[in-house]
């Protein structure tokens, strides 16, 4: 499976407007394309920019992806439908920003969250600058590190994914059990000496990284 992030800075007075329109128009026309739509989530505007929607969509591979662009400008009911689209978020977002994603080896797929029963409605969104040609190493260093002390404290992994064609950019994603999680798990979860440990090799692979709140917006299917 590769992924595809769309990060969408909204109109501040147009949110409402975005969001039902993302829902009756954007889903169907994307699945039209051929994405699986995995989450939708806002940024919650204590930590992290708002308005802004995040929006995860799965495809099989590669060969999926490039027929996914070229359906895009093709001259059937698919194109017309995403050319439309595109026209329409003019009055409704300032800009939008896509990212394809490398999943790390034990990101799970859409359909293996389904049958686990896995809900997103809360998340922490990290985007992680790293050191020249380490995302992928990073990735999967987080799901083997991390991971195991996030589920302790409360958190399933939504995926770990490198950026393809940014050799200095991963992104993380993790769901909390609720939003009394924050609090129950931020004090000591550092306390933890397998998260100490991981802290100081993450050290060695990144150089910075930005921390966003994610809540599931109605619609999301996880």
């Amino acid at each position: 499976m590769i992924y595809a992030q769309e990060t969408v800075p909204v109109v501040p007075d147009k949110f409402d407007e975005y969001v039902r329109a993302l829902e009756s128009e954007q889903i169907p026309v994307y699945h039209d394309l051929g994405y699986r739509l995995v989450a939708c989530w806002e940024t919650v505007a204590s930590q992290g920019y708002w308005p802004e929607v995040i929006s995860l969509w799965e495809m099989d591979d590669y060969s999926a992806y490039g027929a996914i662009c070229r359906k895009q400008y093709a001259d059937d009911q698919a194109g017309k439908g995403f050319r439309a689209w595109r026209e329409r978020l003019g009055d409704l977002v300032t800009q939008t920003q896509g990212r394809i994603l490398l999943p790390s080896s034990k990101t799970p797929s859409l359909e293996e969250v389904r049958r686990a029963g896995l809900g997103a409605k809360v998340c922490v969104h990290e985007t992680v600058v790293t050191t020249p040609r380490k995302s992928k190493e990073y990735a999967e260093q987080v799901q083997r590190l991390w991971e195991p002390v996030a589920t302790r404290y409360g958190r399933w992994m939504v995926g770990v994914y490198a950026v393809a064609w940014r050799n200095t950019e991963a992104i993380n994603i993790w769901a909390l059990e609720d939003w009394e999680a924050i609090g129950k798990y931020q004090d000591v979860i550092m306390q933890d000496r397998e998260a100490r440990g991981w802290s100081e090799i993450a050290i060695s692979l990144r150089t910075d990284w930005h921390d966003r709140l994610l809540s599931a917006l109605p619609f999301s299917p996880i």
